[in-house]
């Protein structure tokens, strides 16, 4: 690694996050290896570039909000776009879950009602069957009471 002159690092960082070769996983994991890749990882016109192709919406450090000692600075701009943009993605995830969790508590109380109006069915078809037995039975004593005579 010595061998390499700097430009010639710095141009390689510079190729490999143009093409999109280098992603902002790749240069932090490069910038730990050495103090000189750290220095070179750090350098802000990676991060510019990075942070433009990321997240295209990319707006200027002077008309954002961000303190002035941090507005110069495209790695600190990447990470808190970065943050948000996953803070964004976990809360979409966690109300498409509540979304999932309530249509699941829905059809389950709807599950529950038709299991109720079951059991009431159940039981006024079991009082009707019972009813009509007892008229059936009733029906066969008065026939036979009729044919034998016994009654009027």
């Amino acid at each position: 690694m010595s061998a390499l002159p700097e430009e010639l690092w710095r141009r390689i960082l510079e190729i490999g996050v143009q093409r999109r070769g280098v992603s902002y996983k790749d240069l932090c994991c490069l910038s730990i290896s050495s103090r000189r890749l750290h220095r070179l990882c750090d350098e802000d016109f990676l991060w510019s570039h990075l942070l433009s192709s990321d997240f295209p919406p990319f707006f200027s450090p002077s008309s954002s909000s961000i303190t002035s000692a941090h507005s110069s600075s495209c790695k600190y701009l990447y990470k808190l776009r970065y943050e948000r943009d996953r803070d964004k993605k976990i809360a979409a995830h966690r109300r498409a879950v509540l979304r999932k969790e309530s249509q699941v508590l829905e059809r389950f109380m709807r599950l529950r009602d038709m299991e109720t109006r079951l059991a009431e069915e159940t039981n006024k078809m079991r009082a009707t069957l019972a009813e009509l037995s007892n008229l059936s039975n009733v029906s066969s004593l008065s026939r036979e009471g009729t044919l034998d005579g016994r009654f009027p």
